[in-house]
């Protein structure tokens, strides 16, 4: 199973347990507030989605290596020692699914990251 078929899977499955506690003990505890509880849980669950989504993205046509890496620069990510490119903010706010990282073998480049940030080089490259 592939990691993103692995997410959507865990994400399914937080989904309907928290569905469950809802609809069934929460009723029983506070006599109300099924919709809101469970129309809070479904936007907490697609942000977490929006955000941390890991998507390829593999170019097969000739790209410079400093064209990526402006726009990279443009959405502040910066390269590491450690080869990966990470989001320029503070500390408490970095987790490792914004990091993104890039392997190339010749003739194709690959991105590894969140798919919205790999959602906007795609649009900046093909302008």
């Amino acid at each position: 199973m592939a990691k993103g078929q692995f997410q959507n899977c865990i994400f399914i499955l937080i989904g309907l347990f928290f569905s469950a506690v809802i609809k069934w003990l929460l009723p029983q505890l506070t006599h109300g507030n099924i919709t809101g509880g469970f129309t809070g849980m479904l936007c907490g669950l697609a942000a977490s989605f929006w955000f941390t989504n890991i998507a390829w993205l593999t170019f097969k046509t000739p790209i410079r290596q400093s064209d990526l890496d402006s726009v990279l620069e443009k959405y502040h990510y910066q390269q590491t020692e450690q080869g990966y490119y990470e989001l320029q903010i503070a500390k408490y706010r970095r987790f490792k699914s914004q990091r993104i990282y890039i392997s190339n073998d010749g003739n194709d480049i690959t991105l590894e990251g969140p798919y919205n940030t790999l959602k906007r080089i795609i649009n900046h490259l093909n302008k």
